[in-house]
């Protein structure tokens, strides 16, 4: 018995009903430890080489989740999760790192991956505990969840209980200690530079310092006519800049899927936020702004929460302070609204030496980028 599978063995609490679980690495003796600590605490276990075999296992083998390498030969992880994501979209997947390399694992979130867990595998009680975890979340949630999300437990519209404390904890200790990754993860969670609604079009650009935490921008266009956005500097809190970027994240995410096709209203949006950052000890105060462009009437509202930015169209340009914080609230705030969206228009802000962000909205027609 290897060290791995003794530390392993050791971790093992009383059997209990289990899951059938598909383990995917191309390194057999991880398989074997994973599948003698799943198999003695109740689970049973599938083994596949690679991505190739374990898609041809799945029709026949069945089972409730999958645990999978991101770098195996003929089939990566990524591929075999984009696959996985087309074939059996309720089927939940659980990544798996050996670099840390949460650019790839953010990746990964577009094809539903539910979580992810880095190698070696120090504590398999944890394991066991992220395996059952994302199995309930997958029997009570929406099929669009993404680990993000599961991270701060955003079940129903209470916030009351924010996040599950001990998976918490452990995601975001290794972000923590891991400056890098925190940044790839942030990175790579931003959405496509240039996207289209309709007639209208958008596209934006950012530049980073390297050493720092990034400006993190994400938006949403809405079935109720309106584009909604959000800009966070992740940097702007020494102590909980990733967390609460993260959870601005989810908590944006979880407000637009509870809206329906009903219009949003920014500062119920910024509300929510604040309300879900008091719930969660790991949250604190960040810069950052937030908006939202009615598409019907070619408007612009936004609610400054501690950035400053610069609106400039063909007729005028504008100064928007950022006042208090996201986190101090901001709901306080002046909110500047109705500014014309014309045929050249653009959003920035610029911290000297740290990052510049720039956004452009318009139409097909006449935007100019």
């Amino acid at each position: 018995m290897s060290k791995l599978e003794t530390q392993a063995m050791k971790q093992v609490e009383p059997q209990r009903h289990g899951s059938n679980i598909m383990v995917v690495d191309d390194d057999p003796i991880f398989r074997r430890t994973i599948r003698n600590y799943l198999e003695v605490v109740g689970h049973s276990v599938v083994e596949a080489n690679d991505g190739l075999e374990a898609l041809r296992l799945l029709p026949s083998t069945e089972p409730d989740l999958v645990l999978c390498d991101l770098t195996m030969p003929f089939l990566s992880g990524m591929e075999f999760a984009e696959e996985v994501s087309v074939a059996y979209p309720s089927l939940p997947v659980i990544v798996i790192s050996a670099t840390g390399d949460m650019a790839d694992v953010a990746k990964a979130l577009r094809f539903g991956v539910k979580d992810f867990l880095t190698k070696p595998i120090g504590n398999f009680k944890h394991l066991d505990q992220v395996i059952h975890s994302v199995l309930d979340d997958t029997a009570t949630t929406q099929l669009n969840s993404d680990f993000v999300s599961r991270w701060f437990r955003l079940d129903d519209a209470s916030t009351s209980e924010i996040a599950d404390e001990q998976e918490l904890h452990w995601h975001l200790q290794f972000l923590q200690h891991n400056p890098n990754a925190a940044r790839e993860l942030l990175t790579a969670l931003l959405p496509d530079k240039d996207s289209a609604f309709g007639v209208w079009k958008s596209s934006y650009h950012i530049l980073q310092a390297t050493e720092q935490l990034p400006l993190v921008f994400d938006y949403s266009w809405l079935l109720s006519g309106q584009l909604a956005f959000y800009l966070v500097d992740s940097s702007s809190s020494e102590d909980g800049g990733v967390a609460s970027t993260l959870l601005v994240r989810a908590l944006f995410d979880d407000h637009i899927r509870r809206l329906g096709h009903n219009n949003i209203d920014i500062k119920s949006l910024a509300g929510d936020i604040e309300k879900g950052m008091n719930c969660a000890n790991c949250a604190f105060p960040v810069d950052a702004l937030f908006g939202v462009v009615e598409l019907s009437s070619g408007t612009l509202s936004i609610l400054p929460a501690g950035l400053d930015c610069r609106w400039v169209n063909q007729t005028a340009h504008y100064n928007i302070a950022g006042a208090k914080r996201l986190g101090e609230q901001c709901m306080s705030n002046f909110m500047t609204k109705d500014l014309v969206v014309d045929s050249n228009n653009k959003l920035t802000l610029s911290r000297l030496g740290s990052s510049s962000f720039s956004w452009t909205i318009g139409m097909n027609g006449n935007h100019h980028v």
